[in-house]
């Protein structure tokens, strides 16, 4: 008879965990942070507990025996990175040394550093940061022998950002061009040439931008094999943040670092991908389960923010995306009021309605910083910016600076401001800026020789000034000057928005075109203080108002309260990730949520995950506001349907608000 030799292994040592999982977690995130080894895809809807699921999971890695080296955690900003590795050393008395966390542009650039030479670098590369990269980019266009004064050629933040689009999407830059840029279409070979030799400049340098440290990392785990097999070694689990959110480059990177072990554990809401125009990549969230056989998919639907009104609603709007994972939100908070959808007559009793509520939840002992009224674009804020100001209710922007003090719309005021009155020399200069050729020097030299005139505007019909004058500065002159006494002209109609009109078709458009990167935005705030200026009875009521707007005080308010006490305003964009006792959703009407410019295909998906994530942002009370009718200068009145995203919405999932009185 054989014998078969059989070996009692000593039982691995039981481990005592410090931290009480059971109690301190819900059922889902339990299920998730206990979860073996393997592909994991956690869907973590809006409020669900999404960085205590994560940082409970790193923690009780730690505590199994995982090495803090051996564990790679990828967010997408700094903050979160710093909270979630903060909370996990609050649980465990401390953070183990060499836990890789952070950014993916931070984890690429400890890797690059190391290993730069093999993709022909120096460890001590430089990184230039946005304005570093604009000014390279500008060398770049002196470099390629492009003629910026025979073209509008666009300027070097503008040509960064088509380039950085570019890369993100694995795009050639004329593909870009034709998709986010088509007014560039005849300049589009110039740009590529200026893209080429920006890149080429960039590496004689020995720099990388913030793109490249992506580029470069998978270049070298592409080119150079002993590289990604020594990291996906390394890196026996892998956790991603905000999934949803990542590009192209960034999916193939998480791949390779866990191509060996297969522990990777990607976490996000599909239902809040909303980032397309900064060039991630939905299909990375969507076919997970594709690139990754074996996934397990979990889901955390247990939502600690919103009243299970706000989520009914919220669920039963996503519902209409086929594209997505099902999943529903329900709330662990009590009941409250149904949301309030709200007719509103026009833009000016929209504004009037929310600054009203917004005064009587700030009685009921809500601080305004707990209320938000979020939108689709900025300019729809105009109107309620002005009524705010009016009444003194503080607010703040969350999503750039207010309406007036923007950049674009104070270039084209100051041209109105200038007409009433030409000794306006912040005017005058503000408007020079604007024309080719002309710097300080010139503008100083203009300037003078206007000042010899009893009334400055006569000097603008004299052919003295042009004279004097370089040859691509006295173009500019010329052109400005004649578009100046046509606005002149026009004063005497008393009409505003005409003037305005002029402005942006006769001179300002080709200029925001190539000055700056979001210039379909900037278009339609100019277009819409064109509407505002329509309803004044001349240029210079409609000038005060704008002056006023910015200057009234807003203390007596909040008497009581703090004093940086503020309502938030803010694009739906920038309020993701964010929470408000009450929100505010404006301009639900067709065509303006979802938006629509020009031509342009609207991503009805995409649209309609703006409008959960703005839904999701509430916790108790929500208001979906639409307002009937808008005043258009070239359309009179117009009529304004619902936005579809009301309609489609169950009717007995929220309470009609009618309103009356003034």
């Amino acid at each position: 008879m054989g014998k078969r030799v059989y070996t009692i292994k000593e039982a691995p040592p039981r481990v005592a965990y410090r931290i009480d999982y059971e109690s301190l977690l819900n059922e889902q995130q339990r299920d998730v942070v206990f979860a073996g080894e393997g592909s994991l895809l956690v869907l973590a809807g809006a409020g669900t507990g999404k960085t205590r699921t994560l940082t409970y999971r790193v923690a009780r890695l730690l505590e199994s025996g995982v090495p803090a080296e051996r564990i790679l955690l990828l967010t997408f900003t700094n903050k979160a990175a710093r909270e979630m590795l903060g909370r996990v050393g609050n649980l465990l008395g401390e953070l183990p040394k060499g836990l890789w966390g952070g950014t993916f542009h931070h984890i690429g650039n400890l890797i690059l550093r190391r290993h730069a030479e093999a993709i022909g670098y120096k460890p001590e590369f430089t990184i230039l940061d946005s304005e570093d990269a604009q000014t390279v980019m500008g060398l770049a266009v002196a470099e390629a022998g492009v003629d910026v004064t025979r073209y509008r050629f666009p300027k070097a933040k503008v040509l960064c950002r088509l380039h950085s689009l570019a890369v993100n999407r694995g795009q050639s830059v004329s593909d870009t061009i034709l998709r986010e840029a088509p007014y560039f279409s005849e300049i589009m070979q110039e740009i590529e040439r200026v893209s080429a030799c920006y890149g080429r400049r960039k590496r004689e340098m020995g720099g990388m931008d913030y793109d490249d440290l992506l580029v470069n990392w998978r270049l070298l785990f592409e080119e150079h094999e002993e590289f990604w097999l020594a990291y996906a070694e390394r890196f026996l689990h892998v956790l991603v943040d905000e999934y949803q959110d990542t590009n192209q480059i960034q999916g193939v990177i998480i791949d390779h670092c866990a191509r060996l072990h297969n522990n990777l554990m990607v976490v996000g809401d599909d239902c809040q991908s909303i980032y397309a125009f900064r060039g991630a990549d939905y299909s990375n969230i969507l076919e997970f389960p594709k690139r990754h056989p074996g996934t397990r998919i979990f889901k955390l639907e247990t939502n600690y923010r919103s009243t299970p009104q706000i989520l009914n609603l919220a669920n039963d709007s996503i519902r209409f995306n086929p594209s997505q994972y099902k999943k529903r939100l329900r709330s662990a908070q009590p009941d409250d009021m149904l949301p309030a959808v709200v007719d509103c007559r026009d833009l000016a009793q929209q504004a009037a309605f929310i600054a009203q509520r917004v005064l009587e939840i700030r009685e009921e002992g809500v601080e305004l910083n707990e209320i938000a009224v979020l939108y689709r674009a900025h300019y729809q804020s105009m109107e309620l910016q002005v009524e705010l100001a009016h009444r003194g209710i503080p607010y703040i922007v969350r999503s750039g600076v207010r309406f007036f003090e923007q950049a674009h719309i104070k270039d084209v005021l100051s041209f109105i401001r200038l007409v009433i009155n030409p000794r306006d020399e912040l005017a005058f200069r503000r408007v020079l800026y604007t024309a080719d050729g002309i710097g300080k020097q010139i503008s100083d030299r203009i300037w003078r020789q206007l000042g010899r005139y009893e009334e400055m505007n006569q000097g603008w019909g004299e052919d003295g000034i042009v004279d004097s004058l370089p040859k691509r500065a006295a173009a500019s002159w010329d052109a400005l000057r004649r578009l100046l006494i046509r606005l002149d002209r026009m004063r005497e109609e008393g009409d505003p928005s005409r003037m305005i009109d002029l402005v942006c078709e006769g001179w300002y458009q080709p200029y925001i075109r190539k000055t700056f990167e979001n210039y379909d935005n900037r278009l339609a705030d100019i277009n819409q203080l064109a509407n505002f200026a329509a309803q004044h009875r001349d240029v210079k009521s409609f000038l005060d108002e704008v002056s006023l707007n910015n200057g009234i005080a807003s203390e007596d308010v909040i008497e009581g309260g703090r004093s940086d006490e503020a309502l938030v305003l803010s694009s739906i964009h920038q309020a993701k990730g964010l929470e408000f006792r009450a929100v505010f959703l404006i301009w639900l009407a067709e065509g303006r949520f979802p938006i629509v410019r020009g031509g342009e295909e609207v991503d009805v998906e995409e649209e309609r995950r703006l409008f959960y994530v703005a839904v999701t942002r509430a916790k108790n009370e929500l208001y979906l506001i639409h307002p009937i009718s808008v005043r258009e200068r070239n359309r009179g009145f117009i009529i304004l349907r619902r936005s579809p995203f009301l309609t489609e919405l169950s009717s007995n999932l929220y309470e009609n608000w009618v309103l009356t009185g003034e």
